[in-house]
C-alpha cells in the first residue's frame, strides 16, 4: 500500500529534491536528509523505502557512503561530517511509470519548458486522450558543516543520468552573487534545456534561463536561505508502452547564516 502511495506521489507532483536539516552544521552534528515531491518548494515528505532509489549516498572525491538510514524512516538519512567543509549527498530514484491525459501532458510540457517534446505530441492526424511516460529523479544537496572551505565536495561529478554541477561553491557565495552551473546528462553538456532556480522564501520568483552549447547556465541569488535549481529533459521513445521517457535533476543548498 505504501509502494502504491508513493508512486502515486511521484506521479502528481513534479518537483523532487532534498532538504538538509540543518544545511549548516558544526562537525559531529547530525543532519538529517529529508526527501520532497511537491512544487514551488512546498510539498510531502517521503520515508526511506530502498526498492524506490538506485543510490542514496554521501559523495566524497575518493569514496562513496551508503547513506544511514532505516526502512521507512522520515527523514530518509542522516549524517555526521567529522571535519569542516561542504559536503554533497544524492539520490538517484528507480524509473518509474505513468499515465497522463493529453492536456495535463501538454500543460507539464509547456511549464517545464520542453517545446520540442509539445510540438512532438501534438503533431499527429489525431491527438491521443493519453500517453505514458517513464521518468527518474536526480537529486542533489549541498550542505556546509563548520566554518572551512579547505574541504570542498560541491563541484563532483558524481555521474547521475542528468546532473546540475555548480562552477562555484554556493555556501562562499553573498546574497546578490551570480551562480554559474553545468547541466550533464550522461555525461555530456545537455544543450538547450530550461534550468529554473527559485528561492524558498519567494517560490513564485522564478529565473529561468536555457542551457548554452556547453550546458552552462547562471543566476543571480539574490536572497538567503534554501535554494532550489531543477531541470528537465525528455525525449520520445519507440516503445508503445512507453511513449516518453524523463529525467528530472535538482540542487539544493542554502546561501548566508
Amino acid at each position: 500500500m505504501l509502494l502504491g502511495l508513493l508512486a502515486s506521489s511521484f506521479a502528481v507532483a513534479h518537483d523532487f529534491w532534498i532538504e538538509a536539516r540543518p544545511y549548516y552544521t558544526a562537525p559531529g552534528d547530525t543532519v538529517e536528509f529529508s526527501l520532497h515531491v511537491g512544487e514551488e518548494f512546498v510539498g510531502d515528505s517521503l520515508p526511506n523505502i530502498a526498492q524506490r532509489y538506485l543510490a542514496f549516498s554521501i559523495y566524497q572525491p575518493d569514496r562513496v557512503i551508503e547513506m544511514p538510514g532505516e526502512l521507512g524512516r522520515d527523514p530518509a538519512g542522516y549524517f555526521q561530517a567529522p571535519v569542516e567543509g561542504t559536503y554533497l549527498a544524492g539520490y538517484q530514484s528507480i524509473f518509474n511509470t505513468t499515465g497522463i491525459d493529453s492536456d495535463t501532458f501538454v500543460r507539464y510540457l509547456e511549464k517545464e519548458g520542453l517545446e520540442h517534446a509539445r510540438k512532438q505530441f501534438l503533431n499527429r492526424d489525431q491527438k491521443p486522450a493519453s500517453t505514458t511516460e517513464r521518468f527518474k529523479r536526480h537529486a542533489k544537496v549541498l550542505w556546509q558543516t563548520g566554518q572551512s572551505f579547505e574541504r570542498d565536495d560541491s563541484q563532483l561529478v558524481i555521474g547521475y543520468d542528468l546532473e546540475l554541477v555548480p562552477r562555484q561553491n554556493p555556501y562562499q557565495l553573498a546574497p546578490g552573487s551570480k551562480l554559474d552551473l553545468r547541466l550533464l546528462y550522461l555525461g555530456q553538456p545537455a544543450v538547450d534545456i530550461m534550468v529554473a532556480a527559485f528561492s524558498k522564501s519567494a517560490p513564485d520568483q522564478v529565473q529561468t534561463v536555457r542551457s548554452d552549447a556547453q550546458g552552462r547556465v547562471s543566476f543571480v541569488l539574490d536572497r538567503p536561505g534554501p535554494w532550489l535549481i531543477k531541470a528537465v529533459r525528455i525525449e520520445r521513445l519507440q516503445d508503445q508502452q512507453q511513449e516518453w521517457e524523463s529525467h528530472w535533476a535538482s540542487l539544493t543548498f542554502s546561501l548566508g547564516r
